[in-house]
Parts: C-alpha cells; sequence; structure tokens
C-alpha cells in the first residue's frame, strides 16, 4: 500500500514538473515572439480637424452655373474653399459654339490657365437646354432641320404663345440634332480628352440643364434607345477623361425595367453618377426617409470603379426654404448632406452657391466635408516584426468612399545614431483596396540589406504626375510629424 502511495506521489510530482516545464517553455517562446515584435500606437498622434490638401478628391465650385454670369465671384473667395478640387463649368452650347464649327474655347482655356497652375482642375457640361436661355441648343442647329419646340418655362408642359418665357426643347432623338452634338462632342474631346486639367465630362445633352428630365419644359418622357445613343456620343470620343451622367437621365418617369437596363448601360461604359437635387425641397419633402437622396443604388453600381458627385440646392434656395438653418447648418441640413456623403459614397461635393456667401455662414462645416469626401487615411496602428522584417498596419480610411488612384507608399529607414538612411517604396500596399472603415494588412517592405540598428521609421504617400514632381498625399497625422520630403514620422523600431 505504501509503495503504491510512493509511486502515485512519484506520478504526480512528474506530471506537475511536465505541466510546469511546458507552461514556462511556453512562457519563454512568448517572450521570444514578443522580443521580436514591436508594436507602435498611432492614435495620439493623429489629427482628424485639420484640412489636409489632397488630390482627386474635395469640394467643387459652380463657375458658370447654366448662363456666364452666375456664381463667378472673386478669384479670392473661390480660392478660399478647402481643398477645391475642380470648377464645373456647366454653360449652354450656344456660348461655346455660337457659330456651327467656331469655338469660344477661352470660356474653358481662359479657367484652365488660371487655376492649373493652382491645383484646380475643370468639369465640363455643356447644356443643350436651358430655363434661363431661349437657344442653349444654338440657333443653327434648328436651322440647319433639327425638330423640337418652344415650351413656356414652368411644370404645365405648355407650348409657347408669345407668353412669358419660352425655351427651345430639342427632339433628343432627332438624327440632325444627334448629327451635330456628335460634332461637338468630337470636338470638345479633341481638345480636352486626357488633359491633366479636365476631370470629369458630364453627359448634359439631355433635360433641363443637362439633368436628364424635362421637368420644367414638356415634361416628356425620354426613351431608353435614345439616352443610349446620348452616352454612345461621348462614351465614343471621351476615351480618357471620366464620362459623369446624372442620376434623374436614367430614372425620370422610367419604369422599373428600363431603369435596370439603363443602369447596366452606364455600368458597361464605366461611367459614374451625379445626383443634383440634394435638398431641392420636393426631393427632401417628398419622402424625409430617403434624405433627398432617391438612388443610392446607382452610386452602389458605379462606387467600385469611379468617383461619384453630389450637388447640393441652391444655397441662396435651401435657406428660404428652410432646407439649411442656422450656422454650418447645425439647426437643419448639414447632417442630412453627412448621411447623403456616406450612402453616396461621394467624393466630390458641389454647394452651388457664391463662394463668400457659403464659406462665411458655413466655415467649420466646409473643413469638415473636405476632410470627409473621398479618401481619407489615417494610420491606427503599425506591428513590426523583426525576424520577418514584415510590416503589420492598420490603415483606416475615415472618409466616404476610397481612393480610385494608386498612390505610392513609401517608408524612410533613418538610422538613430548613424549615418544610413534608406527610402523604399512598399509595393504590395494598394491604397485602393483600403474601403471606408479599417483594413489590417501585412506588407514586406524589402529591406534585407538594411544594416542591423535602431531606425526612426517614416511614411509618405505620393501621386506620379507625368512630367511633373510627385504630388505628396496628406495622411491624418499632426503636421508637426511632417518632413519637407512630405514624410511622417511614425515611430522608431529595431532593426
Amino acid at each position: 500500500m505504501e509503495t503504491a502511495l510512493n509511486i502515485q506521489f512519484m506520478l504526480n510530482i512528474q506530471f506537475m514538473l511536465s505541466r510546469f516545464f511546458i507552461a514556462g517553455f511556453a512562457l519563454f517562446s512568448i517572450c521570444v515572439a514578443r522580443a521580436d515584435v514591436q508594436k507602435i500606437d498611432l492614435r495620439a498622434m493623429q489629427d482628424d480637424v485639420r484640412v489636409l490638401n489632397n488630390p482627386d478628391k474635395g469640394w467643387y465650385h459652380h463657375y458658370y452655373d447654366n448662363c456666364l454670369t452666375k456664381y463667378l465671384g472673386s478669384d479670392e473667395d473661390i480660392g478660399r474653399i478647402p481643398n477645391l478640387n475642380h470648377l464645373f463649368l456647366r454653360f449652354a452650347w450656344c456660348y461655346l459654339e455660337p457659330e456651327e464649327g467656331k469655338f469660344n474655347w477661352d470660356l474653358i482655356d481662359d479657367q484652365i490657365k488660371k487655376w492649373a497652375p493652382k491645383g484646380v482642375q475643370i468639369s465640363l457640361s455643356i447644356t443643350c437646354q436651358e430655363t434661363g436661355e431661349p437657344y442653349a441648343t444654338p440657333k443653327w442647329v434648328i436651322e440647319a432641320g433639327a425638330k423640337g419646340a418652344m415650351y413656356k418655362v414652368g411644370t404645365k408642359a405648355e407650348l409657347y404663345k408669345g407668353e412669358g418665357h419660352g425655351v427651345w426643347e430639342p427632339d433628343y432623338g432627332d438624327p440632325v440634332y444627334l448629327e451635330k452634338l456628335e460634332n461637338l462632342q468630337k470636338a470638345i474631346a479633341k481638345r480636352y480628352d486626357g488633359k491633366d486639367s479636365i476631370v470629369t465630362v458630364t453627359i448634359a445633352s439631355i433635360g433641363n440643364w443637362g439633368e436628364g428630365h424635362n421637368s420644367f419644359t414638356s415634361r416628356k418622357k425620354v426613351p431608353v434607345d435614345i439616352i443610349k445613343k446620348h452616352i454612345d456620343i461621348y462614351a465614343k470620343y471621351f476615351k480618357k477623361s471620366q464620362i459623369v451622367i446624372g442620376d434623374d437621365c436614367v430614372a425620370a418617369m422610367h419604369s422599373q425595367e428600363e431603369i435596370d437596363e439603363l443602369r447596366e448601360y452606364v455600368k458597361s461604359k464605366k461611367i459614374s453618377y451625379r445626383d443634383d437635387s440634394i435638398l431641392v425641397n420636393w426631393t427632401y419633402r417628398h419622402d424625409p426617409s430617403k434624405f433627398s437622396f432617391l438612388n443610392p443604388g446607382f452610386f452602389a453600381d458605379v462606387a467600385e470603379y469611379a468617383p461619384t458627385t453630389l450637388e447640393m440646392e441652391h444655397y441662396g434656395m435651401m435657406k428660404q426654404r428652410g432646407e439649411w438653418v442656422g450656422k454650418n447648418g447645425s439647426e437643419f441640413g448639414a447632417d442630412i448632406v453627412r448621411e447623403v456623403i456616406r450612402r453616396a459614397h461621394c467624393t466630390f461635393l458641389g454647394f452651388h452657391g457664391y463662394a463668400k456667401e457659403f464659406l462665411d455662414e458655413n466655415p467649420d462645416y466646409a473643413k469638415e466635408m473636405a476632410n470627409k469626401v473621398g479618401y481619407w487615411f489615417f494610420i491606427n496602428e503599425i506591428t513590426f516584426d523583426k525576424s520577418t522584417r514584415s510590416l503589420e498596419i492598420v490603415w483606416d480610411n475615415r472618409g466616404a468612399a476610397h481612393a480610385y488612384h494608386p498612390y505610392r507608399v513609401y517608408l524612410k529607414f533613418k538610422q538613430i545614431g548613424g549615418d544610413f538612411q534608406k527610402v523604399v517604396r512598399l509595393k504590395d500596399a494598394d491604397v485602393r483596396e483600403f474601403m471606408p472603415g479599417t483594413t489590417t494588412k501585412t506588407h514586406f517592405p524589402g529591406i534585407s540589406d538594411i544594416p542591423a540598428g535602431r531606425y526612426e521609421l517614416s511614411m509618405s504617400l505620393k501621386k506620379r504626375i507625368k512630367g511633373k514632381p510627385a504630388r505628396v498625399v496628406e495622411l491624418g497625422f499632426k503636421e508637426s510629424l511632417r518632413d519637407a520630403d512630405g514624410f511622417y514620422k511614425l515611430g522608431e523600431i529595431e532593426l
């Protein structure tokens, strides 16, 4: 009995020792692993208030707006718009081509010459029907035989009988009209397609203000096959610049089957959308639950491959009708637009008014949205594995959309207490993959040739521009962390 107890006692001791040894070995292994892994928490170094001056996103300014005198403002006031991406030149065909084949290119070129050196691009929207211009489509097109009719401006689809204000609405499928329209787009594309100064070209050849509907003239539905013909004209000539279409061009008065057909056609041509009706009184009051954003599915269709655009109601009208109340829209309006920006995956946002008035009354909101639209990159945490020389990065995109350009990511390793320094490109980091929210990625920078030692680690994102110096893409860190070359100091690591 005693022998049996002694044997059992010895077995228990051996079991306990083995458990202790296993636990100790595991603890030792963890300690070794932790010695090889260095973690840097960057959240205390972030700045989510400072406006980042970043490319391919931001505010745009209506200049011109339908006619050649509206919303011009001073260059100084327009230049105050935080992260101004582009000027939206929306004006009638008759101003650009007053005589067949004779173009007033200065309407566009003068703005390019003025703003391109400041990093501001141009968006083109040449319209064929305006409610303030009787012959937005030039008279010479009509004289050549294009069919159409004069309508009284309003909401009753009245033919013009010489009373009040009338405008000519084309028959959008008329062969003569389409022929002259194609010649126009061919000429515009020859001069501007793919130019660095041009950001988007809007299909503006259908409907009031080029928005794809005839709500204030004939109220007629435009057949699907005719809309496709217009799309085909733009797609034929604009091979490089991003084409955009208003969501009403697809949705206005069409059946669900027709809408589905047009949506697929838009996607097949890699065209993007703009919504021209954010906080327009009817679109919001008709169904407040939709936040005046009536076609979110359209934007979800294209957000994967192209930036989307939102146009707010005319700022003066919003205030007059109670759709924008309080400084920065704090009492009504601002929260609605915030939600629409999120739902639309918006990259470009326009306030549709005079720059001075909007900025004076909405200084904080203007700055907030300059960051929020499009991509807005932060880095929350970096973990460096010394044994594999790999970096696990927690990327944080707090914007409404992802980036559509392959900005290059660079790391700088600067030896502490020594002269060695090396910049490497993080080739396995494609910023276009970083959707809104956090993304954790493991990267292998290829630094086997860097000598052992302690290094200051910095990062920079840059956009390559052919024939020009690369442009820095700012990250959401404190400005004090950025050096003259656009690198943000992230911390120190041991190699």
